[in-house]
């Protein structure tokens, strides 16, 4: 607005440094009231993304069980003759059979073929067609290393699944969740068992999920041993009922030791995505990721770094358990094809038998 003092003289006024200040001042204001919107909004998107990814594994799992009469194994075959993880099998159900036929169609040393029991998954790292980044393998809220195409956030579920770590027995405290005396004598590959057992309804298991006995897989599924892998479920099988019953759920790459520091074919083979375990609380801290830990500063000392073998990455014990980055749970998808999520503050006992698929016992999904 212009102005004129007695002399005539146009005056225009401006701002004061006073008032400018002010304006700045309102603007930071509402800035960094808008953020934390802004940050809400995009968290809710990629948790929406994240649920998707799952919900449309568990589809591809159940379509996979209605051309096999079974859900996929955690993998066909293991060190050596490695045919695949479950994630690999579904290929076909989620849009990538070209991939499927390119790795199957890899031919190894000798003219062996994939159809041959000796066939190894390394076959098609030498070969150059793994590994391979899929548009589903990752949550948006994950944001380690993003483009590697090795790793996944979705792993299979084998429930309460006994596990010996690299610290043994040191720093196996979940042992009691599977049942399994911490410390104590195993027998045939089964730990010790806990009488009475913490969690009455199934007994202790095959360390690590390697078995491909049903019998000595608590949950969906198992890593396996041998040619044949882990063991065959179906529906059947799960007996609990399959809204009650957890098959795959999330995993971050950074505090993961069999993803982070896992094999060359990543999430399509043995080792990889079948090894998610319940008896580790959700979101379990996980230290030494940043630190320069390796596998034989846990394995050899336990407090190499300063790292606490109880939260060391590479004491897979602890760092085989389902985590994510969404505040204070995580999502997973039951063997109905649902897709849930889960309060780290979950009840162990209820969370046990939500990982079980034949424990017996009632519970209901908190």
């Amino acid at each position: 607005m212009h102005h004129c003092n007695r002399l005539g003289l146009r005056l225009v006024r401006g701002f004061t440094l006073i008032e400018l200040l002010v304006v700045i001042a309102i603007i930071a204001v509402l800035i960094g009231l808008l953020l934390p919107a802004v940050q809400k909004v995009r968290e809710a998107a990629a948790r929406m993304k994240c649920q998707n990814n799952l919900k449309q594994l568990g589809l591809a799992m159940h379509s996979y069980h209605d051309v096999d009469d079974g859900f996929p194994r955690g993998n066909i075959g293991s060190w050596g003759n490695d045919h695949g993880s479950w994630m690999f099998q579904t290929l076909p159900y989620m849009e990538q059979d070209n991939l499927y036929k390119q790795v199957t169609a890899v031919v190894g040393p000798g003219g062996t073929t994939y159809s041959m029991p000796n066939w190894d998954m390394q076959y098609a790292v030498t070969a150059g067609v793994l590994p391979r980044k899929l548009p589903y393998s990752r949550c948006p809220s994950d944001g380690y290393d993003t483009d590697n195409p090795r790793y996944a956030n979705y792993i299979g579920s084998q429930g309460p699944q006994c596990n010996d770590g690299s610290c043994s027995p040191r720093a196996d405290p979940f042992q009691i969740h599977c049942n399994g005396m911490v410390g104590g004598t195993q027998a045939d590959g089964v730990s010790f068992p806990l009488t009475p057992p913490t969690h009455p309804g199934y007994g202790p298991s095959s360390i690590h999920g390697t078995t491909s006995n049903a019998g000595n897989c608590r949950g969906m599924m198992c890593r396996g041993t041998g040619s044949v892998g882990g063991p065959k479920i179906k529906i059947a099988g799960v007996t609990d009922g399959t809204s009650n019953t957890i098959m795959l759920g999330e995993t971050l790459v950074e505090q993961n030791e069999f993803q982070r520091y896992g094999n060359g074919w990543g999430w399509a083979g043995y080792n990889s995505v079948s090894q998610g375990q319940t008896i580790q609380p959700i979101n379990y801290p996980i230290d030494g990721k940043s630190v320069g830990a390796s596998w034989s500063d846990c394995n050899s000392s336990c407090t190499a770094l300063g790292v606490n073998p109880a939260n060391c990455i590479w004491n897979w014990h602890v760092t085989w358990g389902f985590k994510s980055n969404h505040s204070g749970g995580a999502n997973f998808c039951f063997a109905d094809g649902s897709v849930r999520y889960l309060s780290q503050s979950i009840d162990m006992r209820t969370y046990q038998y939500l990982g079980a698929r034949d424990d017996g016992q009632p519970v209901t999904v908190p």
